[in-house]
């Protein structure tokens, strides 16, 4: 699941009015992009060190705090983002202003590619994040400099067909102890492991984000978890982190 992927006209992308986030402080221009811990991740994984200067000359790093729109709905899409750390949620808003959540970005996952000349979707930060943007016509020239990006453009759009392919079932055929399970593993294998190696999910958004996308009421889910806990299956240890104790048996009840 996305945590998830939206082609590729330039301008320079006016940031969000009301944060109004700016470009980090000048960096070295190979330091920057070998120094990415989610280089290998993302598009950019796709070219060698070689490469990084013509990357770096084409891409700027945004820090942005919690609660920040990286790209509206429906605005001009001039261009994208990969997210290089912290959490995005992807949203559509229904005509009665509620909105449905249909992914969640994290580390290398690339928000803001458009099929048509608007952003079909919203994101916006759930945790202070930094993003580097590229706009979409030095994407589109650094995919014809280097084929590599635009193969793993391919793959990573591949994966993104999938996931929507494994929401469609989530939201249509499973429980809601399948859903959770489903979640919560698929948040493992992005999260970081604890300290002893045991696999772990960052739940960093609220529970109302996590039901919407998950087609749950918030209270639905908190029981849910509480089953899941008292089977042995994972231990809650703070608001935004569990501990998967038994990734089999989660696997099972997904």
């Amino acid at each position: 699941m996305t945590f998830s992927v939206a082609t590729i006209a330039d301008a320079a992308v006016a940031p969000p009015p009301m944060t109004a986030p700016q470009p980090r402080a000048a960096e070295t221009v190979t330091g920057r992009c070998a120094g990415c811990s989610a280089r290998s991740k993302g598009l950019c994984g796709a070219l060698t060190a070689g490469d990084l200067p013509d990357l770096s000359t084409t891409s700027r790093p945004l820090d942005l705090l919690s609660a920040t729109p990286v790209v509206m709905e429906g605005e001009e899409a001039l261009a994208v983002f990969t997210v290089m750390s912290g959490m995005l949620k992807l949203y559509k808003t229904l005509p009665d202003g509620r909105q449905q959540i249909t992914g969640f970005a994290t580390a290398g996952d690339v928000i803001g590619l458009a099929v048509g000349s608007v952003y079909a979707y919203t994101a916006e930060t759930v945790t202070a994040s930094t993003v580097c943007r590229m706009s979409r016509t030095a994407l589109r020239r650094l995919m014809e400099r280097h084929p590599a990006v635009q193969g793993r453009l391919l793959a990573m759009t591949s994966v993104e067909l999938s996931a929507a392919q494994d929401q469609i079932l989530l939201l249509g055929c499973k429980t809601a102890v399948e859903r959770v399970s489903s979640f919560l593993l698929a948040l493992s294998r992005r999260s970081r492991p604890l300290a002893d190696g045991t696999p772990s999910a960052f739940l960093p958004m609220p529970k109302v984000d996590i039901g919407a996308y998950l087609g749950l009421r918030p209270e639905t889910l908190s029981r849910v978890l509480r089953k899941l806990e008292s089977a042995g299956a994972i231990t809650r240890l703070t608001n935004d982190r569990i501990r998967i104790e038994n990734p089999a048996a989660l696997e099972a009840a997904a």
